[in-house]
């Protein structure tokens, strides 16, 4: 028999985890907008294109992201407006720190999720924000900022 408090736990389960979608749904749109301004104050085209690569992946990420969580619960996230970065320099670090930290954020709802083409999509986004780590360290070189 499948008793009350194992439902209220299922609930609550499902409840953090429709959270953190929403959270990582926001996430990507910001990334979307603070990557364009990033590009438009890149210091030549090469590395404005590796923004824009980077930016065309979030787009995705957003996407598969908003279907999954419109998917499972019926509702579109809460989305709000990222605040540009300051300077090129400000924005490459603070894009290298949430960069390092989204693979194991994505990984954990992967874990958690029962539908698997949300497990598979946040499994491939994890992937995605790892490289993207690496391609922010290789402008961090590029262009002489220190790595926080």
């Amino acid at each position: 028999m499948y008793n009350y408090y194992d439902f209220e736990e299922g609930l609550r389960q499902n409840q953090s985890l429709f959270r953190d979608i929403n959270q990582a749904t926001n996430d990507e749109y910001q990334a979307i907008q603070y990557y364009s301004a990033l590009a438009n104050m890149a210091p030549n085209n090469q590395i404005k294109q590796t923004i824009l690569g980077i930016r065309q992946d979030e787009i995705r990420h957003f996407n598969w992201f908003s279907r999954s969580y419109h998917r499972l619960t019926n509702h579109f996230p809460n989305l709000t407006i990222a605040t540009p970065p300051k300077s090129f320099q400000e924005g490459v670090k603070e894009s290298l720190k949430d960069e390092g930290k989204t693979p194991a954020f994505y990984r954990s709802i992967a874990a958690r999720t029962t539908d698997e083409p949300t497990r598979r999509r946040f499994l491939r986004a994890a992937d995605d924000e790892a490289r993207h780590e690496q391609l922010f360290k290789q402008i961090a070189r590029q262009t002489g900022i220190r790595e926080v």
